[in-house]
């Protein structure tokens, strides 16, 4: 070929019609992939964390993530879903004597904000810098908004990925400046007014008006309500002392981290997933870790027993010690030399302690709004509240539930997907059919992902061996699937997710058929 620019990568008869295929370009991974006779090529790896998109699943025009379930168009590398934020670079595609060719990448990593920024006089305020505020943000600049956008958190830190603070933060494989969403120049260049250490006291939906601690006060046109939670604190005496730890913050995580480097052991307080990740990366650190918990198996009331003692078993097998069918009655110590006193009467020593037993909605600063309801504010389909011009999103948000009424939702990709539908509202567009649940939890070296809700399930049906670490579950709510969760099976999960968003789940026959292709019944729908 006359143009250096142009490498060729493969033959054309290698790129088979919905069948991805990985080239190399020098140091470069592509993605060529045939949809409709036509081959369309982008990067190779997931922008969430870098996961092969080859060994995702192909549903048109859209790939899913198998790791995480972020959703890209592989013909204009946009994302679509989260947890990906980032666009991937598409590369021009020649065909000449039935061999394939590509050009350079053409397209940045993200969009630029719109060329009229500035001249929308509309002012956009989010409250709260978490996972539904950041990507509310982001997504109200990805659809054209040329307003004002301001968002306002009362953390020093501009926005950073909360899942691994339990996870590989601990551990020390994700460094400080791993952690932050993006670079400090991406708010400003994308025309985010980011206030840091700005925390919102009080709102006047009349008015308009959100009131800052300080006195200073902000009108709005549209606002998102996304401050989160804060962590549940254990009511026992010495819970708040020194050496005993909560983990919400990044700050937080600072301190545990600074705790662990001068113990040799920890006490972990519920076995939730954020103590059960924690057990996990404190153990993986070389800790020796106790979790203390009233339930008799671990996150059984979740997924059910056979997949909780499965889990459980994992821990143990590294090591953790699980103190079960019991609770803390008093902390004691100094940091350093931390005793617990369990109901039974035993004693647990360590050099600190964390407490992991969830979070509460982060709503005191709306009272006497009418906004909150239960201890969460409700929303409809469209995240709009109950005052006109406001939204909420995230771990605070209550979102109709046709079986419970209302349900709310404590996972990061569910806030980030929440955010994003709520951007699409005040944008005054459609935001599609309602996002199924997604979540995912790591530690003791395996990876349960879930998709729905498994919330009151009366039947549970399996693909595979829980007890082998390969398995995929589906749990039914009088005879209806609500939700599943797998390890090692990622793609039928995949499948699944996509069925119930679609509004065909499988039948419990279907899922226990191994022979029944869970994800070509999902490329049919």
């Amino acid at each position: 070929m006359a143009d250096a620019a142009w490498k060729r990568v493969a033959a054309e008869a290698e790129v088979r019609e919905g069948e991805p295929v990985v080239v190399e370009v020098g140091t470069d991974k592509i993605l060529l992939v045939r949809i409709k006779g036509t081959i369309h090529a982008v990067n190779h790896e997931c922008p969430h964390y870098q996961e092969k998109l080859e060994k995702g699943v192909l549903f048109g025009t859209e790939i899913v993530c198998k790791s995480h379930f972020a959703r890209i168009d592989v013909t204009t590398g946009r994302v679509l879903s989260p947890p990906a934020y980032n666009d991937l670079p598409v590369y021009p595609v020649k065909i000449e004597n039935g061999e394939v060719w590509l050009g350079a990448s053409e397209n940045p990593k993200f969009p630029k904000p719109p060329a009229n920024l500035g001249s929308d006089p509309r002012l956009f305020v989010i409250v709260g810098a978490g996972a539904a505020g950041n990507a509310a943000a982001e997504f109200l600049r990805r659809g054209g908004f040329a307003g004002r956008i301001v968002m306002l958190t009362p953390e020093p830190d501009r926005p950073y990925d909360r899942p691994n603070l339990s996870k590989d933060f601990i551990t020390g494989k994700a460094g400080e400046d791993w952690l932050p969403l993006h670079g400090s120049k991406f708010y400003p260049a994308q025309g985010i007014e980011l206030m840091t250490g700005r925390r919102v006291v009080s709102l006047d939906p009349k008015k308009k008006t959100v009131g800052i601690e300080g006195g200073e006060s902000l009108s709005f046109d549209k606002l998102l309500i996304a401050t989160g939670g804060v962590p549940r604190r254990l009511p026992v005496p010495g819970a708040d002392g020194a050496g005993c730890h909560l983990l919400r913050s990044a700050a937080d995580a600072k301190a545990i981290v600074a705790s662990a480097a001068a113990a040799k052991s920890a006490v972990v307080i519920g076995a939730g997933f954020i103590g059960l990740e924690m057990a996990g990366s404190l153990r993986e650190k070389g800790l020796d870790v106790t979790i203390v918990a009233p339930e008799p198996v671990p996150l059984a009331h979740v997924f059910g027993d056979r997949i909780g003692a499965y889990m459980k078993s994992l821990l143990e097998g590294k090591g953790v010690t699980l103190l079960l069918g019991r609770t803390p009655k008093e902390i004691g110590g100094p940091a350093g030399a931390k005793t617990v006193t369990l109901s039974d009467g035993t004693t647990v020593k360590a050099g600190f302690v964390v407490i992991g037993l969830g979070i509460l909605p982060a709503v005191d600063w709306l009272s006497g709004t009418g906004l909150v309801e239960d201890g969460a504010v409700p929303v409809d389909e469209q995240m709009r509240t109950r005052a006109a011009d406001v939204f909420a999103a995230g771990d605070l948000a209550a979102v109709p539930d046709t079986e419970w009424g209302r349900r709310r939702v404590e996972h990061w990709i569910v806030a980030q997907r929440q955010g994003a539908r709520a951007a699409a509202v005040m944008l005054g567009r459609d935001p599609g059919v309602p996002e199924v649940d997604v979540f995912w939890t790591k530690f003791a070296g395996a990876s349960l992902k879930s998709v729905g809700s498994t919330r009151g399930h009366d039947q549970v049906v399996y693909r595979g061996s829980v007890e082998e670490g390969k398995f995929l579950a589906g749990f039914y709510r009088r005879g209806k699937l609500t939700g599943a969760a797998t390890l090692a099976m990622p793609q039928d999960l995949v499948a699944i997710e996509r069925l119930l968003r679609l509004g065909v789940p499988p039948r419990p026959e279907q899922i226990q058929d191994a022979g029944f292709d869970l994800v070509k019944a999902a490329r049919a729908v």
